[in-house]
């Protein structure tokens, strides 16, 4: 099928749907939640389903993907899951008052809603560093149709305050005042008190007396992230030092960093070393597990570096490609203005700061600390609760 006969075949159906979604009555208790374009069930999205789930029975959480294999894991543990493009998937999307989604629509619907109808939450991703695709020159036609779409259909975006909106206003400029403040669902484990360390570190294989390092770097899109990034590299001295250390750097890589052909030797390299463990979002969903259980954070332009804020552990910054981050996609804030922690420029460096982070020394606390006081209003592990009784107000 000629591409244009296929898109003026999806067009159609999609204003059809579109259409119907504004003749058939909703449902009052039906909540429809995806996340990744229909790819994963993580992130805020995940979160607030398995709340829904498990404690507020008096709305009925259903889950939609493009995955079958999701579906499957949701239901054998007591959810509702469907295919997104399967006739019930998109019977419910229809019938359904209100549908929430950590990336864009297509999370979860096969329509553009017409009038707000249904209702949508947009969950996001994280507190973004780099600007949005309005500021972008030569930013893809379909990524700007895709934004403005999100601007259009929904109701209430989340934020963790009023000083983190500012900031993802820009991202998105969806209007301050379709913000709601009920914090970010995926920072919720940092205050779960009943969260065991230790037995989850024993489901990864972990050793529970290991310095944990999280790297866990964002993606580029001209390229894939180069692990490690030293003109001075030796893998086998920095796992000698690792392991003298007994120190774990747990790997993180973007999704498309880790398929990417160009970085398949370096994860054969990881294989053979025990100081380094590769986990992946298929081995461990939320990586915000894993920011709990580490001592330090090794990143660079992703968001994660704002959430990981909240557990009060230092930070180490490898942008070695931030002249042509800046000049292709670019900052909000200043980049080295708001990045607090050290930045080494090779091995050498690399290993001092690791040095220092194992003696507990950390030069950058006190200005995180007042970074974390901007960005987040309250501090208490409720933020997904917040969420649910936002989405029963809207039901109403």
């Amino acid at each position: 099928m000629k591409a244009w006969f296929r898109d003026l075949v999806m067009y159609s159906f999609s204003a059809f749907l579109s259409i119907l979604a504004l003749l058939i009555p909703k449902s009052k208790k039906l909540v429809l939640l995806g996340a990744f374009a229909g790819k994963r069930f993580a992130d805020n999205s995940a979160l607030v389903f398995e709340k829904i789930k498990e404690e507020h029975h008096d709305l009925q959480a259903v889950w939609l993907t493009n995955n079958r294999q999701i579906v499957q894991a949701i239901t054998k543990n007591g959810g509702e899951a469907y295919l997104r493009r399967s006739v019930r998937g998109i019977w419910l999307s229809l019938r359904t008052s209100i549908y929430l989604t950590s990336h864009g629509i297509k999370d979860v619907l096969m329509y553009v809603p017409m009038f707000k109808r249904p209702k949508h939450i947009y969950l996001h991703h994280g507190i973004p560093l780099r600007k949005g695709w309005f500021d972008l020159k030569n930013a893809p036609k379909k990524s700007i149709r895709s934004s403005k779409q999100k601007i259009n259909c929904t109701h209430f975006m989340i934020a963790p305050s009023t000083f983190a909106a500012s900031q993802q206003n820009q991202l998105l400029p969806i209007g301050l005042e379709k913000f709601a403040y009920t914090g970010l669902p995926r920072n919720d484990i940092f205050f779960d008190e009943t969260f065991d360390p230790n037995g989850f570190k024993d489901s990864l294989g972990i050793n529970q007396e290991h310095k944990l390092i999280l790297y866990c770097p964002t993606w580029r899109p001209w390229a894939a992230t180069r692990f490690f990034p030293f003109k001075d590299l030796e893998l086998e001295k920095l796992n000698s030092w690792l392991t003298k250390n007994n120190t774990l750097i747990l790997l993180r890589p973007h999704h498309v960093d880790l398929n990417s052909s160009s970085n398949a030797v370096f994860w054969k390299k990881v294989e053979q070393l025990d100081s380094m463990k590769l986990l992946s979002h298929d081995i461990c969903p939320n990586v915000n597990h894993l920011a709990r259980i580490s001592d330090a954070l090794i990143t660079d332009y992703s968001s994660m570096y704002y959430d990981y804020l909240l557990l009060e552990k230092p930070v180490v910054f490898l942008p070695y490609d931030v002249e042509r981050y800046e000049s292709e996609i670019g900052f909000y804030p200043n980049y080295h203005e708001i990045t607090y922690g050290d930045k080494p420029k090779n091995q050498t460096e690399f290993l001092q700061t690791l040095q220092d982070i194992t003696e507990g020394k950390d030069n950058h606390s006190a200005k995180r600390n007042a970074l974390k006081d901007k960005f987040y209003d309250v501090l208490d592990g409720q933020s997904t609760e917040r969420v649910v009784e936002l989405v029963k107000s809207l039901l109403v």
